[in-house]
């Protein structure tokens, strides 16, 4: 008789779209965890699991380990791939069994970023895009730009200096400007327990909590608008038009992008206020994915196809013996 599966995640479940996806897929016996957990070490290794899923990199492991990242790789470099002191090191690659990729076009970057042979990066597609097949928006009465700029890294997560009062004002009645800070990004004038801005409140301008999970204000948003972040392949799967807003140019140079930025991304980049809304505005009015959209798409999720988490059952079935 197989042992429960440990679902681990470095966020509670409810933010852990992509965990969550497949936890709740999974009709197996199986147990959650956070990563935080003090008792996590000993749990892991009690030897009541033969097998753990995580959304992160793991430390330790039951004996088999499926990772299945938290976000859409290929964006920023992660793991081996990334500058200065990853916490992800040669000694992480042992401990994985097979790491879950969106798509074909990213085995060789896993590969990379990890050390974990070839064969066992297995492009399955991520569990939470399987809900985006068949949608369709809805425009509503006011047009909805949704604001997610990337995690830069602990310690260093400074949010854009943006001009609010400026961004504010030229917006119109029939706008609204949705700032969703990363779940970590405590320090941009927000409060993580309520939606009130330590900014102040603007007419155009919204800040829900960083505690909400993004992709459900992704279904909303007319255009998405990002420096960096893997959210733009979310909106990508969802034929959500983007616009690149990079105020402040320099941390592609430090930290490095799995693809030629901004070219290879998308073609509308804004450096300022006035262009950024001049660009969403465009993008609304033509709201078709680019070729260069469609190609990104194509390279980093193909596999996202809407049976994601039905290989992904499998796959635990097959191992969890």
């Amino acid at each position: 008789m197989s042992k429960p599966v440990l679902f681990v995640s470095f966020r509670p479940l409810e933010r852990a779209e992509n965990l969550r996806a497949i936890y709740e897929a999974y009709t197996g016996d199986k147990v959650h965890m956070l990563s935080s957990d003090v008792n996590y070490l000993s749990e892991v290794q009690s030897g009541k699991y033969n097998l753990m899923v995580t959304d992160d990199f793991p430390y330790v492991s039951p004996g088999k380990t499926i990772v299945i990242w938290h976000g859409i790789q290929g964006g920023k470099t992660i793991g081996l791939d990334q500058p200065g002191q990853p916490y992800f090191n040669h000694n992480n690659t042992q401990l994985i069994t097979y790491i879950v990729s969106a798509g074909t076009g990213m085995i060789d970057t896993w590969h990379r970023c990890t050390g974990v042979p070839i064969e066992r990066i297995l492009p399955l597609g991520m569990p939470r895009t399987d809900q985006y097949i068949g949608y369709k928006h809805e425009p509503g009465e006011k047009k909805k730009y949704l604001f997610v700029p990337t995690f830069r890294d602990k310690g260093d997560t400074k949010f854009p200096p943006i001009d609010w009062a400026y961004l504010d004002m030229i917006l119109n009645d029939d706008e609204e400007f949705i700032v969703k800070a990363h779940p970590w990004q405590n320090d941009v004038g927000i409060n993580q327990l309520t939606p009130q801005p330590i900014l102040g409140f603007r007419k155009h301008i919204t800040y829900p909590s960083p505690a909400l999970p993004t992709t459900s204000f992704l279904y909303d948003a007319d255009v998405v608008i990002t420096d960096y972040s893997s959210i733009m392949f979310d909106a990508f799967l969802l034929n959500k038009p983007v616009v690149l807003f990079e105020k402040i140019p320099g941390y592609v140079d430090t930290r490095g992008m799995y693809l030629v930025y901004p070219n290879q991304y998308c073609p509308f980049m804004a450096r300022n206020e006035i262009g950024l809304i001049e660009a969403v505005r465009d993008r609304v009015q033509h709201p078709e994915l680019t070729l260069t959209e469609k190609y990104c798409r194509e390279i980093v999720s193909d596999m996202c196809d809407g049976h994601a988490c039905e290989r992904l059952v499998n796959l635990i079935n097959e191992i969890n013996k």
